[in-house]
């Protein structure tokens, strides 16, 4: 008997991140710069809105000559971001090949009368779309799963 395909147009991702990687990676120092790889880190994943919030939520400065402290919640906030990322990137319809990290944003939707809103990821781009994001932390590890649409 042939097997019937998935009746639904819908790609799952899942990521898994180890807390003290994180950690270990943003305190690190550049080699030949002055900058902190914390900055480099959150140009690199985060959209605009992100580092926004990112700023705002952790009193972060981007100056190289005077570095942010790293702290466990920064380093736990930003593991989410970089879990629920990746697993957005797995989701979406071309693979993670297909999307860039700042081409995600990770937000809570919008509230309702109902209650806060739920997390969720929003692909970027000419038609933003909403992925369905489950995040959990627990101890040193932050998973991730996004379920979106797909274009079929």
């Amino acid at each position: 008997m042939q097997p019937l395909p998935f009746p639904y147009a819908l790609n799952i991702g899942t990521d898994v991140v180890h807390l003290p990687r994180i950690l270990r990676l943003i305190g690190q120092r550049g080699a030949r710069s002055k900058e902190n790889y914390l900055d480099k880190f959150t140009r690199r994943i985060l959209c605009q809105q992100e580092q926004q919030d990112f700023r705002t939520r952790f009193a972060v400065h981007n100056h190289a000559d005077s570095p942010s402290k790293v702290t466990p919640d920064m380093a736990r906030w930003l593991a989410g971001r970089f879990a629920a990322k990746e697993a957005a990137r797995k989701a979406a319809p071309g693979g993670a090949s297909s999307i860039g990290w700042k081409d995600v944003l990770v937000r809570a939707a919008p509230s309702t009368a109902a209650g806060s809103g739920r997390p969720e990821v929003v692909y970027l781009g000419v038609e933003s779309r909403v992925g369905k994001l489950s995040i959990s932390h627990d101890g040193e590890y932050i998973v991730a799963t996004v379920l979106a649409a797909d274009d079929r």
